[in-house]
């Protein structure tokens, strides 16, 4: 579980465009707090508290005591929402939690062994699944889940039954490919006659946008 830390945070109302522009303006960023046994709460929380927070590696996922009003809940931070241009945090969800009930949160997967594999086999290493959804008590969230590439030869893989699950449930599907060693060699081919005097045509390439969120207050409830 990684270190508890604080986060201060201030209610604040419902409010239109221009109000959250001014107030990220002075240097803050709104957010909702929800869940266990507790009603919802429009916040205001600290861009700087946020930014030197995630300075400290990830932070979705990990506990910290949310301060309101002088009360202090344990939290994980559910979601930052970031601006598509600037990529910072521009509203955050915090899930209020019991550290007696086990919860659902995403954490990373740190390779080892990377070099060894590298020498060792001449290839390269294809890394599909850099972050897994878990379930655990809250105490027991690891910071990263660690997975040793270093015996790996060309062809093999580390799937997510073949990780260690001791204090904490893997949600993800048990055939998934988490890592494996791809050959460097592409072999060439030769064209046939039928093929050699044939036009070769460039496959068609559909572009897909990624659908950008607007910066709207809603009045959804979360659960």
């Amino acid at each position: 579980m990684t270190e508890e830390l604080e986060i201060i945070a201030e209610k604040r109302e419902i409010s239109t465009k221009s109000k959250l522009k001014e107030f990220r303006a002075k240097g803050y960023i709104p957010a909702v707090s929800y869940g266990y046994k507790h009603p919802n709460m429009n916040l205001w929380v600290r861009y700087k508290n946020i930014v030197e927070l995630m300075k400290k590696g990830s932070i979705e996922g990990a506990v910290f005591n949310l301060k309101v009003d002088n009360k202090s809940y344990h939290v994980i931070i559910k979601e930052i929402q970031k601006d598509p241009l600037t990529d910072k945090p521009i509203h955050i969800d915090f899930q209020i939690i019991s550290l007696k009930e086990k919860i659902e949160v995403k954490v990373p997967i740190h390779l080892v062994g990377e070099e060894t594999a590298l020498k060792l086999t001449g290839g390269m290493i294809d890394f599909p699944l850099r972050e897994v959804r878990i379930k655990c008590l809250p105490k027991d969230i690891p910071k990263y889940i660690e997975v040793d590439v270093s015996n790996l030869k060309i062809g093999q893989s580390i799937m997510v039954k073949d990780i260690p699950q001791e204090k904490f449930t893997i949600l993800e599907p048990p055939e998934t490919i988490v890592v494996h060693i791809l050959s460097k060699k592409i072999e060439e081919v030769v064209p046939s006659a039928e093929t050699s005097g044939a036009a070769i045509q460039e496959p068609e390439v559909i572009s897909k946008g990624k659908k950008v969120e607007t910066d709207t207050e809603t009045s959804t409830t979360k659960k």
